[in-house]
């Protein structure tokens, strides 16, 4: 058994036709794998775009380097809700994407997750089986509650993987240099540290793939422009993982180079106990620091860059996880 329940994330009996919440399965769904992600981070940390750039991201890596596989959305819900709630806005109408509801909100779209077809690759039983991407936006606001009822978003304890989102203009002194570069940004939401707190509270025991992203990373490479300080040397060297996009080329050494780069950078933005936290309580368990940009530009109030939209490295933390299960692994 390789799939689990698309709304708990827990496991599934083989021949099940029903979720776990009493939801009908997609057909021959316990004969399928499955790729559980949930994401995290604060308000305004940029999650909705993320993954709205990431399903994108998705659909070209696989039209681009694999034959015959196509990235679909596997319902008619999921693509409804991609569709109006982030295609929409932020391709079509080149808008900011409002705010993620609460889970507590009648109009809460994400409470059901996003599931996508990400075509047939080999199982860890060597036969060719149907892969789902399920992934879950979780809003900013529920994640800043401490109070918020585990059992509410027990799918975190299940998840394969768990992408949270560090917004640097959280972080007074990257404000401080960045003013004048880019638009003034308003509406930042809480304490990545209180946030992770949380997460933390909310996996219990449980300890799933963790891949920590510094957010709006294009916001960062503009202190380049700086006359003259210490950021103005670090983002200037070109030579440096975190200046270089890799296109679709993930590469398992690269992202250890920038693993090790992101971290630096962390501490020099004083995320310091934030850092402590993370490798405190993942010491046995797999994590990453990442790089990822959703626009490639920051908006201007409502309205994004007319330049359009230049993703970076937004793939990275999910391919992190799907290449170790041999997916969006091409063959030599």
């Amino acid at each position: 058994m390789f799939a689990r329940c698309p709304d708990t994330y827990q496991t599934l009996n083989p021949g099940d036709t029903l979720s776990r919440t009493g939801r009908e399965l997609l057909p021959g769904w316990t004969e399928s794998v499955t790729h559980c992600v949930a994401m995290a981070g604060a308000r305004a940390s940029g999650k909705s775009l993320y993954m709205a750039v990431l399903i994108k991201q998705l659909e070209l890596l696989a039209r681009q380097r694999f034959q015959h596989v196509v990235v679909t959305p596997a319902d008619s819900s999921t693509k409804q809700r991609y569709s109006e709630k982030y295609e929409r806005p932020l391709y079509q109408e080149m808008k900011h994407m409002p705010p993620t509801p609460t889970s507590a909100n009648v109009d809460a779209y994400q409470r059901e997750p996003f599931i996508f077809n990400l075509g047939e690759w080999p199982a860890p039983d060597g036969v060719m089986r149907k892969n789902y991407l399920v992934i879950r936006d979780v809003a900013g606001e529920d994640l800043e509650n401490p109070t918020v009822d585990p059992a509410s978003m027990e799918f975190f304890q299940h998840a394969d993987l768990v992408i949270m989102l560090f917004d640097p203009l959280k972080v007074p002194a990257i404000a401080t240099y960045l003013a004048g570069l880019i638009p003034i940004q308003s509406g930042l939401g809480g304490n990545p540290e209180d946030v992770f707190r949380n997460l933390m509270r909310l996996l219990g025991s449980q300890r799933p793939q963790l891949a920590l992203a510094v957010s709006k990373f294009d916001t960062l490479q503009t202190l380049d422009r700086l006359s003259d300080s210490n950021w103005k040397h670090i983002m200037g060297n070109l030579g440096a993982a975190f200046r270089r996009d890799n296109g679709f080329d993930y590469d398992p050494l690269s992202q250890q180079v920038l693993h090790l780069e992101v971290g630096s950078l962390l501490r020099l933005m004083d995320a310091r106990s934030l850092i402590n936290m993370v490798e405190s309580e993942y010491r046995d368990a797999p994590y990453q620091y990442f790089a990822v940009s959703a626009l490639g530009e920051a908006p201007r109030g409502e309205n994004l860059s007319r330049k359009g939209i230049a993703p970076y490295r937004c793939l990275d933390p999910l391919l992190w996880y799907l290449s170790n299960h041999g997916v969006f692994v091409r063959s030599e």
